[in-house]
C-alpha cells in the first residue's frame, strides 16, 4: 500500500503549551479549539511533553498548576515517515493525535485521527464494508443513573474516551472524557468565571448521575450502514465515535481508532510475544484487550523495545480446589529491563496487577532519571562571580 508522507497531510498545530504554562489557560484553549492533544515544547521549539484529556483525567491537579506537573513524556512521528507507519503508531499508542517533528525534534505539525480519516476517504481507501465489521463490540456502556465517578473509572480502566449512556436499557446519550474533564476543572473556577452549565464542586459533579452531563440527542450508526457513510457523518458532525445500533440496542461503538485499524494491518511498532497456556478463547480475548490498553499507556511513557508475556496455571498442590494463574511480564526500553510476576485466581486480574506494578516501576525510573538530570544541571551551573 503506497501512502503519502506525514508532512504531506499533517495539519498546523493550533494549541501549543510550554512546561511553565498554567493548566487553566491550556484547558480553555483546548475547549475553544476542540484539541484533544497538546504538544508541550521548550523555548527552543523542541517537543518535551504531551498534554491530553487522558492525562488531565488520570492525574487530577489544580487549575493553577503548571503543565509540567501533569504532562506525559513526548511521543511523536517524524515528518518524513509514511502514513502506514503513522497509522501503526496511532494504533499502538491509542493516540488521538501524533505531534510531527523534524530530525532535530522540532515541532512542525500534528497528525490527528480525523485528518487521517479525511485522507482515507478522499483517496477512496476506505473499505466498502458495513460498520459492524470494524466496530468494537460489545460496547462498554453505563446506566444514566450511575455516578459520573463510575464513568471516569470505566474510561481509565478500559482505555476508552466515550461511553453510551443508557436509560432503561435504551440509548439515552453519550458522555466523553472531554465532558468529564471540563466539568471537573471548571467546577474549581469562581462562579462568575464559569462557562457553560458547570455547577457545584468537583465532589458534586463526580457524585451526580452521568445522564446529567451526557450529550443528547446522540448521533448514531446502524450496524448495516456502509463504513464510507459513517465516516462522512463523523467528519461532518465533528465527532470521533458513534454508538452502533441494532434496533434499539447498542451492539457496538465505532471510533476513528476502529476505522484506522480496519483499513490497515499495521506494521508492528512494538514486538509483543505472548504465551497464554491453559487459557480459553474468551479469556484470551479479554487478556489481549487488557494488554493492548496497557501497552498504549506504557508506550506513552517510554520507548518499548521488547515485551514478553507468559501466562500459565500455577499449581501449588493437590489441596488447591481452584487453579491460580501465574503472569510473568518482561519489558525492555532504551535504558532498563523490567520483570514482573503476579499470581491470582483470575488470569485477567493477574495481567492487570502485573501491568499496574510495571507502570509504577517505570514511573519511578522516569522520576529517578529526571531527578538525576536536574541535579546534574544544578552542579553544572555557571560559576559564581
Amino acid at each position: 500500500m503506497s501512502l503519502p508522507l506525514v508532512r504531506e497531510i499533517m495539519s498546523n498545530v493550533v494549541v501549543i503549551a510550554k512546561p511553565k504554562d498554567i493548566i487553566s489557560k491550556v484547558i480553555s484553549d483546548m475547549r475553544d479549539f476542540k484539541a484533544w492533544v497538546v504538544p508541550v515544547i521548550n523555548d527552543n521549539g523542541k517537543l518535551v511533553g504531551i498534554l491530553s484529556y487522558r492525562e488531565l483525567l488520570e492525574r487530577r491537579v489544580g487549575l493553577k498548576s503548571k503543565v509540567s506537573s501533569v504532562m506525559s513524556p513526548p511521543y511523536s512521528i517524524n515528518e518524513d515517515a509514511d502514513l502506514i507507519k503513522a497509522m501503526g503508531k496511532i494504533l499502538t499508542l491509542r493516540a488521538r493525535a501524533l505531534p510531527v517533528v523534524d530530525s532535530s525534534m522540532n515541532l512542525v505539525g500534528i497528525l490527528t485521527r480525523e485528518r487521517v480519516l479525511e485522507y482515507l476517504q478522499e483517496s477512496n481507501r476506505l473499505p466498502r464494508v458495513s460498520v459492524s465489521t470494524v466496530m468494537s463490540k460489545p460496547a462498554i456502556t453505563i446506566d444514566g443513573n450511575e455516578a459520573v465517578a463510575r464513568a471516569k473509572w470505566l474510561m481509565v480502566r478500559h482505555g476508552i474516551t466515550r461511553l453510551p449512556v443508557l436509560d432503561s436499557g435504551k440509548l439515552y446519550g453519550i458522555v466523553s472524557m472531554r465532558d468529564i474533564v471540563e466539568r471537573i476543572y471548571y467546577a474549581s473556577l469562581p462562579r462568575r468565571s464559569r462557562r457553560g452549565d458547570v455547577v457545584g464542586t468537583e465532589d458534586d459533579i463526580l457524585a451526580a448521575p452521568v445522564k446529567a452531563i451526557a450529550t443528547t440527542p446522540v448521533i448514531t450508526a446502524n450496524e448495516n450502514d456502509d463504513l464510507y457513510d459513517v465516516v462522512s457523518t463523523m467528519l461532518n458532525k465533528g465527532v470521533s465515535g458513534l454508538p452502533v445500533l441494532s434496533g434499539d440496542s447498542v451492539v457496538g461503538i465505532v471510533s476513528s481508532y476502529d476505522i484506522i485499524k480496519g483499513v490497515i494491518k499495521p506494521f508492528e511498532e512494538i514486538p509483543i510475544e505472548a504465551k497464554l497456556i491453559d487459557v480459553d478463547d474468551s479469556t484470551k480475548a479479554l487478556i489481549e484487550k487488557v494488554v493492548s490498553n496497557y501497552v498504549a499507556k506504557i508506550g506513552r511513557m517510554t520507548n518499548i523495545i521488547d515485551l514478553k508475556i507468559n501466562i500459565k496455571k500455577y499449581e501449588r498442590g493437590s489441596e488447591e480446589k481452584r487453579s491460580k494463574y501465574s503472569v510473568h511480564v518482561m519489558l525492555k526500553d532504551n535504558a532498563t529491563t523490567y520483570t514482573v510476576n503476579e499470581i491470582d485466581w483470575d488470569p485477567v486480574n493477574a495481567v492487570r496487577y502485573a501491568f499496574e506494578t510495571l507502570i509504577k516501576r517505570i514511573d519511578r525510573e522516569i522520576n529517578r532519571a529526571r531527578d538525576t538530570r536536574r541535579k546534574g544541571r544544578l552542579r553544572g551551573g555557571p560559576p559564581s562571580e
